[in-house]
């Protein structure tokens, strides 16, 4: 099937980006990897009059990291990278897990990590990991710049809190706490398929309790979502098999799935159950260990 027919842009600065965005707002789209939005045009799910292919803006794909100031991942970073970079999986492995789930190695080396959060699919793989990390998505925009906690990026499915003439151009990522440890577990028919459940947990431990914790669920709800009272049965207390079970079914009360061509809503909840207990007990074992 063709693509629907559209006006092409190639701006080589973010500022110009953001000048055509607000020029024609609601009839412009960012194109990055593309690998969802030319897919979603050649289905006619969306339309957009006008394209602006951020690709040729420069110092848009980077990681780096800083002591003080943690993980800093430029919008044109692929997933890729995300998942092949050395130091995401010794300092915030639960990133690098959850890039190593998503598509394909083609899909991987072509989609981007603001691709895949500006496409606001609940089931997007990065979500749920970089919401437990505390991360920050850094909007540009004419107005000037703002960060937004990543929790709070998403509205609804296909609609993040970009205002016309925004862009995301960084993720921020603070420093995890000694002795934390994360786990990003996926379900899905094959490995290569979008997400029926996607459950990230991150853990920081004070001697043998759980001084913090942090549950984040894709692909149940509207949006990736908080477990917040799951979280708060296990904040505080020693970490056990008896009380993450308890954590867990609370995680599956707080989901909100909805039947769909991929799976039944309630065997999303039962798998919410299953991944967050397991979550659980995998991030508990690496902050144990000495974490990140």
């Amino acid at each position: 099937m063709l693509l629907p027919k559209f006006e092409y842009f190639a701006p080589n600065t973010i500022e110009e980006a953001c000048s055509l965005l607000a020029k024609y707002k609601g009839e412009a789209r960012a194109l990055a990897g593309g690998t969802d939005l030319l897919v979603q045009m050649k289905n006619r799910e969306v339309t957009p009059r006008y394209l602006i292919n951020i690709k040729n803006i420069p110092d848009l794909d980077y990681i780096r990291y800083d002591d003080k100031e943690g993980l800093r991942i430029g919008a044109l970073t692929t997933i890729e990278a995300l998942k092949t970079s050395t130091l995401i999986r010794r300092r915030f492995g639960i990133l690098s897990q959850a890039a190593a789930v998503l598509g394909t190695v083609q899909i991987r080396n072509r989609g981007t990590i603001a691709g895949n959060l500006c496409n606001a699919s609940p089931a997007a793989e990065t979500a749920p990991a970089l919401i437990t990390l505390a991360a920050k998505a850094r909007i540009v925009g004419m107005a000037g710049e703002r960060a937004v906690a990543l929790e709070d990026f998403f509205i609804s499915p296909g609609q993040t809190v970009l205002q016309a003439g925004e862009i995301l151009t960084e993720i921020q990522v603070p420093n995890l706490p000694p002795r934390s440890g994360g786990a990003y577990l996926k379900h899905s028919i094959k490995r290569m398929d979008i997400a029926i459940v996607g459950v990230g947990v991150v853990i920081t431990l004070n001697g043998e309790v759980c001084n913090d914790i942090k549950i984040a669920l894709g692909a149940v709800a509207s949006t990736p979502i908080r477990a917040k009272k799951a979280e708060e049965i296990i904040r505080g207390q020693g970490l056990d098999s008896e009380l993450m079970e308890r954590a867990a079914q609370i995680a599956l009360e707080e989901s909100r799935p909805i039947d769909d061509i991929h799976s039944y809503a309630q065997y999303r909840k039962q798998m919410v159950k299953v991944l967050a207990q397991e979550a659980m007990k995998q991030a508990g074992d690496e902050a144990k260990s000495g974490g990140s």
